[in-house]
């Protein structure tokens, strides 16, 4: 596992990464320019709380093709670190039980960013021990089509007291906590996980929509094939070797 470094600005992107897309990293280059954040960790869920099939009845990818994408996709960018800290867990995947894992790790000095689109953010009521979020990491809410931004306001001042809104930081704070709410505005990327894997499906070319070391390494191990396509030859799942 990649080895923890003295950062003092960590920004963490969670998800199923079933791919990795351009978008996600879209979202990382953003934040990490943004906020002037030393690393962005993409953290892909071994047992996705929420699900375990996707909505286009597709079975979650095995944890280990996704984390050997991720680090394809991300070899390129120094600021970028994949954590396998998912790897060995057996229960579900939920942010409050990661972070506190993650916590030791990193070292009492280092600042953590949450980063979440606005839509899953909209829910946050729905998450395991949710309320405690804010006194171990700040949330970085990332904008999305149809979703207005005002909603996160609503949704901040409904379940966390005594915050306050900043409007040309765009951010909310609290005496009482340190963790901030920050919005971050940026122009969307039209790129669903679904869309890679229902194009891959049907034979379509996804080489806009993943990196080119992504788009091979699903052509290599026949990912998100129809189901009734034999794979005599397909390859074994891919070991973790970071």
């Amino acid at each position: 596992m990649q080895q923890p470094t003295e950062c003092k600005k960590l920004g963490l992107l969670g998800g199923t990464f079933d791919p990795v897309h351009c978008g996600h990293l879209a979202v990382a280059r953003h934040v990490q320019q943004t906020l002037q954040l030393d690393e962005v960790w993409f953290i892909p869920a071994a047992l996705p709380p929420h699900k375990t099939r996707h909505a286009d009845g597709q079975a979650i990818t095995e944890f280990g093709h996704r984390l050997a994408m991720l680090q394809k996709a991300t070899a390129g960018n120094s600021a970028f670190v994949v954590s396998d800290i998912e790897a060995k867990r057996r229960t579900p995947s939920y942010s409050i039980d990661t972070i506190e894992v993650l916590l030791p790790q990193v070292g009492e000095e280092s600042e953590l960013f949450f980063i979440v689109g606005i839509d899953a953010f909209l829910e946050i009521d729905t998450w395991k021990r949710y309320k405690e979020l804010p006194s171990r990491v700040n949330f970085v809410i990332i904008s999305r089509p149809g979703y207005a931004p005002e909603k996160a306001g609503e949704v901040i001042l409904q379940n966390f007291s005594g915050y306050a809104y900043n409007s040309e930081t765009e951010t909310w704070s609290s005496p009482h906590c340190k963790g901030l709410f920050i919005l971050q505005r940026m122009q969307p990327v039209p790129i669903s996980s679904t869309e890679v894997r229902r194009k891959v499906s049907s034979g379509q070319d996804v080489s806009e929509l993943v990196p080119p070391a992504v788009a091979e390494y699903i052509r290599e191990q026949a990912l998100y094939l129809p189901d009734d396509i034999s794979h005599p030859e397909r390859p074994g799942t891919a070991s973790n070797t970071r």
